[in-house]
């Protein structure tokens, strides 16, 4: 039923870009320009030069960051998040792929694994965020991706909600390697959309630590 729901949707906003012109997904002003935005909303993209940082996170052994988590990306993650566009991956994949390809390269990346959801809310969205942006990284850049191995054993609030104590506080042991072996002795590149305190990030890598990984790194589409 979901899948016919999604078809006939599909096939309805099809109808209407005939009838009526396509609107930018952000500021509702014709969309003239690449991935359903109209160009003053794509020139808003605040894309990072070289977007790599160290910080100081028990875990992990670095992070890399694609662009600054204002405007236009702002506004697409929250849409692509909360509101089933799910199309946007597109934008994420190409504003990605080259911060990613120079992890892969500097760091030997053996593994991509998106920072996963709690099971519930995966259900209540109807897909992972991170998942799709992972899948999107991981044929681009031909590195393999494990995204079952890894799992979120406890719901918590969002992180969004919190300030940075409470935010450490609510995801401390909520992952767990559900399968050891995949992570043994592999580099690893963890997926997520938006990096801001990092708890979220070094929790996942704590529990691919107790898997034998070797080393953890981070990305995330903003910071």
């Amino acid at each position: 039923m979901n899948g016919l729901l999604g078809k006939t949707g599909s096939i309805f906003r099809a109808v209407l870009d005939v009838v009526l012109p396509p609107v930018c997904y952000v500021c509702k002003e014709p969309a003239g320009a690449k991935y359903g935005l109209c160009e003053a909303c794509l020139d808003k993209i605040k894309r990072l030069p070289r977007p790599r940082k160290h910080l100081k996170a028990a875990y992990l052994d670095g992070v890399w960051f694609a662009s600054s988590y204002q405007d236009t990306v702002k506004d697409c993650i929250h849409l692509f998040k909360y509101s089933g566009y799910a199309g946007l991956v597109d934008i994420f994949r190409d504003i990605s792929v080259s911060a990613v390809k120079k992890a892969v390269i500097e760091q030997g990346i053996d593994l991509i694994v998106p920072v996963p959801a709690h099971g519930s809310k995966k259900r209540e969205r109807g897909y992972s965020h991170t998942e799709l942006i992972a899948r999107a990284l991981s044929k681009e850049l031909s590195v393999r991706i494990d995204s079952r191995s890894l799992k979120k054993i406890r719901r918590t609030r969002p992180q969004s909600e919190l300030d940075r104590e409470k935010r450490l506080v609510n995801v401390k042991d909520s992952f767990l390697a559900v399968e050891k072996e995949p992570f043994r002795g592999k580099n690893i590149l963890l997926i997520d959309d938006v990096y801001t305190t990092g708890s979220t990030a070094d929790e996942c890598a704590k529990a691919l630590r107790e898997a034998r990984a070797g080393k953890v790194f981070a990305f995330a589409i903003a910071h």
